[in-house]
């Protein structure tokens, strides 16, 4: 089942409310890798390709008008992989920026800034540097991973 849905975040400020006002974000929920392909999801830039065959719960938020994004997917651990070819080095210390816009409802709030690379490590996920820019957060013990650019 596919769902896509357009929702406006108004963020309120005190001091400065219509300087933040009107952002949105357009979100998309796919089972399956194909229904993401089928979409346009990837095409956009919006899932990465080259996703193992059997991710599926793909969720993908993008602002319309920028490259930012931020996802989530399930796959097969016999898949990892495929993943692993996305992956470039595991990110093993310092802090990392993620600010989605609002709050994605798929998105966990260990990954919002500023992210401790150590506490997340604790949580069973490994952070790292991934193809074309993107940051991947991967519980591999899980079949979890979530991503960001």
């Amino acid at each position: 089942m596919l769902r896509v849905l357009k929702v406006p975040i108004v963020l309120v400020l005190l001091g400065g409310p219509a300087a933040c006002s009107g952002l949105s974000v357009t979100l998309g929920v796919y089972q399956t890798l194909d229904d993401a392909r089928k979409e346009g999801a990837i095409a956009g830039g919006w899932v990465p390709e080259g996703l193992p065959a059997s991710a599926n719960d793909l969720r993908a938020g993008h602002m319309p008008d920028g490259p930012q994004h931020w996802g989530a997917f399930s796959f097969k651990i016999e898949d990892a992989p495929a993943l692993r070819a996305l992956l470039a080095n595991e990110i093993t210390s310092g802090t990392l920026t993620c600010d989605p816009p609002g709050r994605l409802e798929f998105w966990p709030r260990l990954l919002l800034s500023p992210i401790d690379v150590e506490n997340v490590k604790h949580t069973g996920f490994r952070l790292y540097h991934g193809a074309e820019g993107r940051t991947f957060a991967i519980n591999w013990g899980q079949g979890r991973a979530y991503y960001w650019k």
